[in-house]
């Protein structure tokens, strides 16, 4: 009897033991408990494997692996194929917060439907390209329109980013209660804002300038949108890299934030603490000072690998301190559902039809429409009258291609140009003639896709000897630069060799200089002529060589490349002849006919990748010298051009809007940009996108591209000048009246209630924006800054009333003695209008 009460004891105390072992998967026990449960069975091994974007699953506990850092700024990058929305200064150009969500909660379905696609991630085993963690949205200012990753913002303004960026990761992160449909990311904490030195740069800026400008729009992102993850940056501020930034990180974003999700590196931020900013001197210090300042993820296998267990094994680290960010690492993945039965998590359950659905289709495309950006219209120039037109030329850089900016994918629909938009628009009832794109400055520039009609072949070998078997994509030209581009998981690790091949166009007859700049050995062949034999371990050089080519004729092209390890690069440029020097626009190739003998000429000119991206700024705020020309000999020989401008950033375009009579700003606008763009040419939908930013007349009116006191003239709070185009400036084709603006307040709020009429001649949305001056503080305050805006439809005839409501707690200044933000009393003036400097209605109102 004593044997069996006691075997029934051991059983209960077993089945005990097997209940505790399995709390973590137990999905009605709190996550806290399931969390901790989880990390008592881990080794200290485990532990730190989890802390790393590339986790590689603990098998005996039946965790897979996790792989963090793809991309979602305007549509998912990979892998395969998703919806394309226009890039994220577009989506800022829509003033719509409402689309703005409803297009992110769009993009993290197509995220979940692909990862249920792949078995829940098991079949996705490249780095950077899981379906849960997106390092998206980017809200750093646009302080500067030299920056490189000016396209990837929602301006220059902190109210507007942080409301976008808040929709954002709302609509990315879902509405579940219990679930998370996808991580979002907001980046890069904090004030990252140049390329040229991105690794090394240290950033001085005053604790009143970070409060009140480099750091509300990733603070309503974490009070507001409660964003699971944060990502810091490279640089340093005030002498402390981001990444070992304790102040920063636990301070600002955990003490003052109440933020309680997880930190991430960038990419290979914890080892630049060590090379670039010579912040200590070895991978162990680095791993100590980054996570005791609150890291919690490296991007990358280095420092928060072996460093960080050998700092541990030296008491330089405590297990407690590993543990703290392996819980908010792990309750992270509880909140995804991943320790969950997955029939009870409803995103398990969408489908993979639903990527580039025609639902998801319509979205782009209505994006893009809200996005474009009316500039100039002079005497009613647009919208056309297809009734009155027999031909138009389409022309210009951007006329055919489709650029869609950095971090994009690849879009499951047809990606519709400019010229294919114009054309399916008009059909048969206007011809539609174009000319490719040919450069006439003496620079030189990298071969357009125009030229490379079947992009070219390109085999990777993870060698320098092209041994083997390799990985083979297309490629649009021969760009590579990995450091200073997105995370590619396509791409080899060096040591390795790249070879290009396929079909080579010239539009133009003549004389052709390649340029072929590499860090190692480099080979061209034309039609199998070695024309450039550079092949031997060297510093980054270039080489150049001329060759003879017939417009028109197909030329094989081959390009190869190896790299024996470093920063590796190789990038092949050519420089196009000129035709004619009597007769400047005949340097432009056929473009000069067509001009000539159409009715209408839309040119389509603006920058790319090569001026624009991660890891370049630009020198010049202007056109290319080629393209300033161009239009210039344009509007010469056809008054009746306009022009639609594809860029990511402001632009000075100063003689374009003195001279050409309708300019419209399309930004990068998505797989169905064309079909907007030209829908707003020929008035089928009337423009109503705002600029997020300033457009300059100079680069002489910026201060040096590194001075960060935004009160030194930056930004429309502060700019004193006259710009070009201001801050939430947009023309329409009908007229709207502002009316009747009235003021309420009560302890929490105050209330603009004001009519708006639009006694225009077509429907329209009219962007309706409010503006507040301080009361004077004895110190230098915004001229005037944005605290509320509406987008509203108001058919023609019509009058709408508006009512925009301030929390009062939006109206603060930095008390930088108490540390803390107060609300001033006094006298403010509240500003109602079309833009930062088209005020309609104003009153002054005492808080």
């Amino acid at each position: 009897m004593k044997k069996l009460i006691l075997l029934l004891i051991f059983m209960q105390l077993g089945a005990a033991v097997s209940k505790a072992q399995d709390l973590y998967k137990n999905m009605n026990a709190p996550i806290h408990e399931r969390v901790q449960d989880l990390l008592s069975k881990l080794t200290i091994e485990e532990k730190v494997s989890l802390l790393r974007a590339t986790s590689p699953g603990i098998e005996r506990m039946g965790i897979d692996k996790y792989y963090m850092g793809n991309e979602a700024l305007h549509g998912i990058i990979r892998p395969g194929k998703f919806t394309v929305f226009p890039q994220a200064i577009g989506l800022a150009s829509m003033w719509n917060p409402e689309l703005h969500h409803i297009i992110a909660g769009v993009i993290s379905d197509e995220a979940r439907a692909r990862w249920n696609e792949l078995e829940r991630g098991k079949k996705q085993k490249d780095q950077f390209s899981d379906l849960l963690t997106f390092w998206s949205p980017t809200v750093n200012m646009a302080r500067d329109p030299r920056w490189g990753r000016t396209p990837e913002t929602y301006g220059e303004d902190p109210y507007l980013s942080g409301v976008l960026g808040t929709a954002f990761v709302k609509g990315l992160q879902g509405d579940h209660p219990r679930y998370l449909k996808a991580v979002a990311t907001p980046k890069h904490f904090a004030a990252n804002n140049e390329e040229h030195n991105r690794f090394y740069c240290d950033a001085a800026i005053t604790e009143t300038d970070l409060r009140e400008y480099y750091f509300p729009a990733f603070e309503k992102c974490i009070r507001e949108g409660k964003a699971e993850s944060i990502m810091t940056a490279y640089n340093a501020i005030n002498g402390v890299p981001c990444t070992a930034n304790n102040w920063l990180l636990n301070k600002v974003l955990k003490q003052d934030w109440g933020f309680n999700g997880y930190i991430v590196s960038d990419c290979g931020a914890p080892g630049l603490l060590m090379t670039d900013h010579r912040y200590v001197k070895t991978p162990e210090a680095a791993a100590m000072i980054a996570i005791k300042a609150g890291l919690d993820v490296e991007c990358g296998d280095y420092v928060f690998a072996n460093p960080l267990l050998n700092a541990y094994k030296q008491y330089m680290v405590s297990a407690a301190e590993i543990d703290s960010a392996a819980y908010r690492v792990l309750r992270a993945r509880m909140r995804l559902g991943m320790f969950d039965d997955p029939e009870k998590n409803p995103y398990n359950h969408l489908s993979p039809k639903i990527v580039g659905c025609k639902k998801h289709h319509d979205l782009a495309l209505e994006a893009a429409r809200q996005s474009i950006v009316l500039l100039k219209n002079q005497q009613n120039t647009l919208p056309l009258n297809a009734k009155k037109i027999k031909s138009i030329a389409v022309v210009g850089i951007n006329a055919a291609n489709c650029e869609f900016g950095d971090y994009s994918g690849t879009p499951v629909n047809a990606p519709v140009s400019v010229l294919d938009g114009i054309r399916n628009r008009v059909g048969n009832e206007i011809k539609v003639v174009h000319a490719p794109w040919v450069s006439s400055e003496e620079g030189y520039q990298l071969i357009s896709p125009t030229h490379l009609p079947n992009g070219l072949k390109a085999e990777y070998y993870d060698n320098p000897t092209f041994q083997g078997t390799p990985k083979t994509r297309v490629d649009k030209g021969i760009n590579f630069e990995p450091k200073n581009q997105a995370p590619d998981p396509f791409l080899p690790k060096s040591p390795l060799s790249i070879r290009w091949t396929g079909e080579l166009v010239p539009s133009v007859s003549g004389e052709y200089v390649f340029s072929f700049t590499s860090d190692d050995g480099c080979r061209l062949y034309i039609d199998d002529q070695l024309i450039i034999d550079d092949w031997n371990v060297h510093s980054m050089r270039t080489e150049k060589a001329s060759i003879k080519l017939e417009k028109g004729k197909k030329y094989q092209l081959k390009a190869e490349y190896f790299d024996n390890g470093g920063d590796a690069i190789a990038r092949l440029h050519w420089r196009v002849p000129s035709t004619d020097q009597y007769d400047m626009l005949n340097m432009y190739g056929d473009a000069s006919k067509i001009i000539r003998e159409s009715d209408v000429v839309i040119a389509v000119m603006g920058i790319n990748q090569s001026i624009e991206r991660e890891g370049q700024d630009r020198n010049s705020i202007e056109l290319p010298k080629d393209q300033q020309i161009f239009i210039r000999e344009a509007y010469k020989a056809n008054p009746n051009t306009i022009v639609v401008l594809v860029a990511g950033s402001s632009m000075a375009i100063g003689w374009m809007d003195q001279h050409i009579p309708a300019i419209i700003d399309a930004w990068y606008p998505g797989e169905q940009g064309g079909t907007a763009i030209a829908e707003v040419l020929f008035g089928d939908y009337n423009p109503a996108g705002r600029l997020p930013l300033t457009f300059y007349n100079s680069i002489e009116d910026l201060p040096d591209f590194d001075d960060y006191n935004v009160k030194n003239n930056r930004t429309y709070m502060y700019f004193e000048g006259k710009p070009l185009y201001a801050f939430g400036y947009g023309l329409s084709y009908t007229k709207f009246d502002y009316r009747n603006l009235n003021i309420k307040q009560d302890t929490q709020n105050v209330t603009l209630n004001f009519s708006i009429k639009n006694s225009g001649k077509y429907n329209g949305d009219e962007v309706a924006q409010v503006y507040v001056k301080f009361p004077d503080q004895g110190i230098k305050t915004p001229l005037k800054q944005l605290k509320g805006f509406k987008r509203v439809h108001i058919k023609k005839g019509a009058t709408e009333q508006i009512s925009i409501e301030i929390p009062k707690e939006e109206l603060r200044l930095w008390d930088d003695q108490k540390k803390q933000f107060y609300t001033p009393s006094g006298t403010y003036h509240f500003m109602v209008g079309k833009s930062s400097d088209n005020i309609c209605l104003q009153k002054t109102a005492e808080l």
